[in-house]
C-alpha cells in the first residue's frame, strides 16, 4: 500500500473518530442537562419525602421546553407538570427555571400551548400562557414575570390562526390525500408565537393514523411531523 493511501485512510479514520466523539459528547451534554432539570424539580417542587406520582395514560411526569429569554446565551426552562397531584381538569402547575435551574416564576392552572412571544420587555421575551382556554401575554416586570395570570393582557390570534389553517391546507402534504384537519394544542413547550400544530388523516384510508403538520406563519413554512414524540 502506497504512502498516499496510508495517509488517506488515516485521515478518514480520524474524521470518523471525531464525528463519533462529537455525537457522544452531545448525547452526554444533553443527558446531563436533563439530569440537572430532574434534580431541580425533585429539590424545589416535590416534597422532601415524595417522588413523582403516576400520570394518566403513561404520560410523562412533566413537559418542558427551553429558550434564551433574556438573550444572554443561556437558556431558561419552562416545566408544565402532568401528574394528577399537580393537575386538575387538564390544567396543571407550571414553573419557570432560570439558567441556573432556580425557580424564577410559577403559575397555577396552565394548559398548552405555552409559547415564547415575539416582543421583549425589560430585556426579557414575553411568554404566552393559556388558562381556562384563554391565552394571556405574560410580561417581565419588576425583575420577574407576572404570576397572576388573570391580571395579564388577553391575547387573541384569530387572524393569524386562520392564516395558519390556510398554509396547512395548501401544503403538499395535506393536498396529497389529507382530510379532517384539526388544530392540535399539544405543540412543543416554548414553541414560537407564530407556530401552530395541526393533525390530519388520510382520505379513503380506513386504517389511517393521525399525521401532524407544524406551521410557522412568520416564515410560511410547513413541515410534516410523523408521530407524537417527534412533535414534542
Amino acid at each position: 500500500m502506497g504512502h498516499r493511501h496510508i495517509v488517506f485512510y488515516s485521515i478518514v479514520i480520524t474524521v470518523i473518530a471525531l464525528v463519533v466523539f462529537g455525537v457522544r459528547e452531545q448525547e452526554v451534554h444533553e443527558q446531563s442537562i436533563d439530569e440537572k432539570l430532574a434534580s431541580a424539580i425533585k429539590k424545589q417542587i416535590l416534597p422532601s419525602d415524595k417522588t413523582l406520582p403516576n400520570t394518566d395514560q403513561k404520560l410523562p411526569y412533566y413537559l418542558y421546553g427551553r429558550a434564551d429569554l433574556n438573550n444572554n446565551g443561556k437558556e431558561e426552562t419552562f416545566v408544565l407538570m402532568q401528574s394528577e397531584s399537580y393537575c386538575e381538569n387538564n390544567e396543571c402547575k407550571a414553573y419557570l427555571f432560570d439558567d441556573q435551574y432556580k425557580i424564577m416564576a410559577k403559575w397555577e392552572k396552565i394548559q398548552q400551548p405555552v409559547l415564547v412571544g415575539d416582543d421583549t420587555n425589560n430585556g426579557w421575551k414575553d411568554i404566552l400562557l393559556t388558562s381556562d382556554n384563554q391565552t394571556y401575554l405574560i410580561k417581565y416586570v419588576d425583575k420577574t414575570y407576572n404570576e397572576k395570570i388573570t391580571t395579564a393582557p388577553k391575547y387573541t390570534d384569530k387572524a393569524q390562526a386562520l392564516e395558519a389553517v390556510g398554509l396547512a391546507i395548501d401544503s403538499e402534504y395535506y393536498q396529497a390525500n389529507g382530510t379532517n384537519l384539526e388544530l392540535d394544542y399539544n405543540q412543543p413547550i416554548f414553541d414560537c408565537q407564530t407556530c401552530y400544530l395541526f393533525s390530519y388523516e388520510e382520505l379513503d384510508n380506513a386504517n389511517s393514523q393521525q399525521h401532524y403538520l407544524a406551521v410557522n406563519v412568520a416564515t410560511g413554512s410547513v413541515r410534516r411531523v410523523n408521530d407524537y414524540q417527534n412533535k414534542q
